[in-house]
C-alpha cells in the first residue's frame, strides 16, 4: 500500500535512485541529506516509513534519525541502510525495531519491507 516515506541519504545519486524507484511504486517521498534536515521533516510530517543511511554529514547519524522517529511517532516502519555494516550497528538497529540492510541495495528487496 503506497505511503508517505522519508528517504535520508547524503549521496545524491543513491538518494535520487531510491526516491525515483519508490515514487514509481506509488509512494509519496520526501528526502533529506543530513540527519538534522531529516529530524526537521519528521517534526512536521507524518511518515509511514523512514529509510536512513547510517553515515550522514553533521552531528546526527541514521540511528539518531530513526530513534527520533520512534520517539516522536512509534510504530512506523524504520529501515537503516549502510555500506559500513557491523554487528554492533545491526544490533542497535534491531533494538529500535528497525530493518537493517547493507548496500548495495536491492530496490525490490527494499520495497518488500514497506
Amino acid at each position: 500500500m503506497p505511503g508517505n516515506i522519508l528517504v535520508v541519504e547524503d549521496e545524491p545519486l543513491s538518494r535520487r535512485n531510491i526516491v525515483t524507484f519508490l515514487q514509481r511504486a506509488g509512494h509519496q517521498v520526501s528526502e533529506a541529506d543530513t540527519g538534522e534536515a531529516a529530524i526537521d521533516l519528521i517534526r512536521t510530517n507524518d511518515f509511514q516509513a523512514v529509510i536512513s543511511d547510517l553515515r550522514l554529514p553533521g552531528e546526527k547519524n541514521g540511528l539518531d534519525v530513526l530513534k527520533h522517529q520512534n520517539q516522536t511517532d512509534p510504530g512506523k516502519r524504520l529501515i537503516l541502510i549502510t555500506g559500513f555494516g557491523s554487528d554492533e550497528v545491526q544490533s542497535a538497529a534491531k533494538q529500535l525495531g528497525a530493518i537493517y540492510l547493507e548496500k548495495p541495495l536491492s530496490m525490490r528487496g527494499l520495497l518488500s519491507y514497506l
